[in-house]
């Protein structure tokens, strides 16, 4: 099934550099949910995240012309996603809070704190380990997809993956790192 994906976003992007620029609209529908989970999980925030996830595509939209099919146009977006939200985070823009409106109760208060005491641990771990929780995790992927993305090897992001867990486990028992 992924040689399907893969074969489908090359004739897709083929199409889109002889001229047919509507397609590009495929690409975006197929992609769009997952960058911006990406990009959310970078920012905690949803203006931010959209605006973040916008970008992406009209780089690659700009770029289409560049792009060389070298495995999955999925990991190019990913890679993209993640210089943009570094780009981001140098920038150091303010974060809009969302304003709740609606009581909270102690249930979901207690959820509230547990995950943002788990947010608050995965910024303590160097990037490199975050990256590679959050494309793990959050986004399903393979330890192949991964290194590719963080170009490195699959051994090297398995041995980054083992060393984020365990400090993670570290923090969440005493709150240090």
């Amino acid at each position: 099934m992924t040689e399907v994906i893969i074969v489908n976003d090359a004739r897709i992007i083929s199409q889109i550099k002889a001229g047919k620029k509507e397609l590009f609209d495929t690409l975006i529908k197929k992609y769009y949910d997952s960058i911006y989970c990406y990009c959310y999980r970078h920012v905690d925030n949803k203006m931010t995240a959209q605006d973040l996830t916008q970008d992406v595509f009209v780089t690659v939209i700009k770029n289409i012309g560049n792009y060389k099919h070298y495995g999955k146009f999925e990991n190019y977006l990913y890679v993209i996603a993640k210089n943009k939200c570094k780009d981001f985070w140098k920038k150091k823009q303010p974060i809009y809070l969302e304003s709740l409106d609606k009581e909270i109760s102690n249930q979901e208060l207690s959820d509230i704190e547990n995950k943002m005491f788990i947010k608050e641990a995965l910024t303590k771990l160097p990037e490199v380990e975050f990256e590679v929780i959050i494309l793990r995790y959050y986004h399903d992927l393979k330890f192949k997809d991964i290194a590719k993305i963080m170009e490195s090897s699959v051994s090297v992001t398995k041995y980054r993956m083992s060393r984020a867990l365990k400090k993670l486990e570290l923090y969440l028992e005493g709150g240090k790192l």
